[in-house]
């Protein structure tokens, strides 16, 4: 994550740095209020069984989404706390032998609800997933 995101959001570099997430190699590329994009980098490590060329596995996939839809939620002002409610992701690809990258957006929000729209692409741009998020934030 750049610099500037980390002194405008420093809560991204928490959620980044979290033993999960690391894992995965998540990290954020953007930040903007309501707005961000997350990458997944390619590792085999993240595929279903067998050869290099199988697709990334679906859970993998909604890690990134849950991730997105987080750092998102976490660059509103308001947000101290936060948990996933729901999360519905539709698989509309699959990611073969390519980073992974998530661009979530806040739809709406209240004092206690946010609504998360996220889309996942691989490096050709090609839509893998679209998911509808939604989060409690306090």
């Amino acid at each position: 994550m750049s610099r500037i995101a980390r002194d405008e959001f420093p809560a991204l570099a928490t959620l980044e740095d979290g033993p999960f997430s690391a894992s995965l190699g998540l990290r954020v590329e953007t930040a903007v209020p309501g707005r961000v994009t997350v990458r997944m980098p390619f590792a085999e490590r993240l595929l279903n069984y067998g050869p290099p060329t199988v697709p990334i596995h679906g859970g993998a996939i909604a890690a990134l989404v849950d991730f997105a839809a987080c750092a998102a939620v976490w660059t509103l002002a308001a947000t101290e706390r936060s948990a996933t409610i729901s999360m519905a992701v539709n698989y509309t690809a699959p990611g073969v032998q390519s980073d992974l990258t998530a661009e979530a957006v806040v739809s709406r929000h209240g004092k206690r609800i946010a609504s998360i729209s996220v889309e996942v692409r691989d490096n050709r741009q090609s839509l893998i997933a679209e998911a509808l998020v939604t989060y409690k934030i306090a």
